[in-house]
Order: C-alpha cells, then sequence, then structure tokens
C-alpha cells in the first residue's frame, strides 16, 4: 500500500509574508519622531523669547514718544533709540489718537523764471499717491509746524536773559555759589537748545524749498505754514466738510529762499508772519 504524504501545512492560517531579518529602528517616548519642517523645543524657545523682546520694543515707542513715564518707558526708551532708529519703530502712534487734533499743511508760493506766480500746498491728496507717499508728505508739513512753533523769538529771548540776570544777582549776593553754577549751567543748555532748535528749522525749512525751488523751475520761494481746525460735532452734523475751507486759519510765514539765499522770518514781528493772499 502506497504510503501517503501528511500535510502538515495547519488548517485556518493566513499565509504571510517572509520578514527581513535587518533590524528595524526602535523608537522610544523619549525620541519623538521629527519632520523635517517641525521646530525642536529649544529652537521654539528661542523663537518666542525674540519675539517677546521685538514686541516690546515695539511696544516702547507709542509708550515714550510723545509723553515718556519719566521712571520707566523714558529711561527704556533712552537705551533703546539706537534700536529704534536702525528698525524704525520710534512711531508716534498717539499722533493718531485719541485726540489728534488739528492737522497742519505748507502752503507755499513762488515766482516762475518766466515772471508766473503759482502756489500749492502739501500735503495734497490730488498729487501725493498711494497713501502711504501722502502720509509721508503730510508728516513733513507736521515736522515743519512742530519745529517752527517752538523756536522762540527775540522778545522772549530778551525777557529770559533779564530773569537769569536777575536771578543771578540774587543768588550772587546771598553767597549761594552752588546754586548759582548750577543756574549758570541750565542757562548755557537752555540758550543750546534755543540755538539748535533754529538751525534745525532753517535746515528743513531750507532744504524742503529748494525741492521746490528746483521741482517748479522758480526762482523765488515762500513757505507758510496754515493749521486747519477740528470742527465741532455739532458743526458736522449740520454738514461742514472736514475739508472745508472755512477751517483753515490764516498762513503763517516760516521763510523764503531765492537768490540771495534762504531767510527765516522774523518771529519777533507777528504782522510780517501773515500770509496775505
Amino acid at each position: 500500500m502506497a504510503n501517503r504524504k501528511r500535510n502538515t501545512k495547519p488548517k485556518g492560517r493566513i499565509n504571510r509574508p517572509e520578514v527581513s531579518d535587518s533590524p528595524k529602528p526602535s523608537s522610544s517616548p523619549d525620541t519623538p519622531d521629527l519632520s523635517p519642517l517641525q521646530w525642536t523645543p529649544y529652537a521654539r524657545a528661542i523663537a518666542t523669547v525674540l519675539i517677546l523682546v521685538y514686541l516690546f520694543v515695539v511696544l516702547i515707542g507709542p509708550l515714550a514718544n510723545p509723553i515718556a513715564s519719566k521712571y520707566f518707558s523714558g529711561p527704556i526708551a533712552r537705551q533703546l533709540a539706537p534700536l529704534h532708529r536702525i528698525l524704525f519703530l520710534g512711531h508716534g502712534y498717539r499722533f493718531f489718537g485719541p485726540d489728534p487734533g488739528p492737522t497742519h499743511r505748507l502752503v507755499f508760493r513762488g515766482v516762475k523764471k518766466d515772471g508766473s506766480k503759482f502756489e500749492g500746498f502739501f500735503p495734497d491728496r490730488r498729487n501725493q499717491n498711494p497713501r502711504l507717499l501722502y502720509h509721508r508728505w503730510f508728516m513733513l508739513s507736521e515736522t515743519l509746524f512742530v519745529e517752527h512753533a517752538n523756536q522762540a523769538n527775540s522778545n522772549f529771548l530778551k525777557n529770559r536773559q533779564v530773569e537769569y540776570e536777575q536771578q543771578a544777582a540774587r543768588l550772587a549776593s546771598e553767597n549761594r555759589t552752588n546754586q548759582l553754577r548750577q543756574l549758570k549751567l541750565d542757562r548755557q543748555l537752555e540758550l543750546r537748545y534755543y540755538q539748535r532748535a533754529s538751525e534745525r528749522t532753517d535746515f528743513l525749512a531750507n532744504s524742503v524749498a529748494r525741492v521746490l525751488l528746483d521741482s517748479h523751475q522758480a526762482t523765488s520761494i515762500e513757505l507758510f505754514s496754515q493749521e486747519r481746525s477740528i470742527p465741532f460735532p455739532e458743526e458736522v452734523a449740520d454738514g461742514l466738510k472736514l475739508n472745508s475751507e472755512q477751517l483753515l486759519l490764516p498762513p503763517i510765514k516760516i521763510g523764503e529762499l531765492d537768490t540771495h539765499g534762504y531767510r527765516a522770518a522774523n518771529l519777533a514781528d507777528p504782522n510780517t508772519l501773515r500770509g496775505s493772499k
């Protein structure tokens, strides 16, 4: 009787592919599987610190400008001033709110080479586009106004000199040498501030006047600062437009430029400052 081979294959078992003998990389909870775009906790911590520092520097700008805290934002802002200038972060956001106050535009009047006269102003939304360019001209007109308004006229300087001499004579008669020394130092700083303010204003106004002189092919040009007041809510409710000419005050002369050079307006005589139409 022929011997039959026994079927050694177990019933009900599914054939499986052969498994390679090469070892698989072991994974443990301590070594997470990081994708190429996923940061390590160390890199994430460094990025978080840098972002927080940057936000702190950004916030110090509006906190320190224009009214800074004497014991917090002011000292910190002075230390961060170089970084603010490099990154252009020292913005005066309080300029736009909550009470921005009246605005100021720069009016220029000149004479061209052919003898014709012209007049214009900036910022002007009709000529300065896009909005960012208009904003830059707006900041320039406001800076000119602020610098010019902060100048001291000759009458004020004379009165300050008289006050200083009287106070110095009183301290000298009372033999208060320390107070007298401090008074002289404060007076020197005050005079230096007035001088630098005047030089800064003249330099800025002269630069603007030269640009306008070249762009209009003119022989002479005058600069004026004109304020646009803010209407009352009742006036707006009655239909007064924000760009109405009624809100414009008479222009105040800053200076003029011609072939003889730039000359600042005489601050001691208010009658010479008002521009006539």
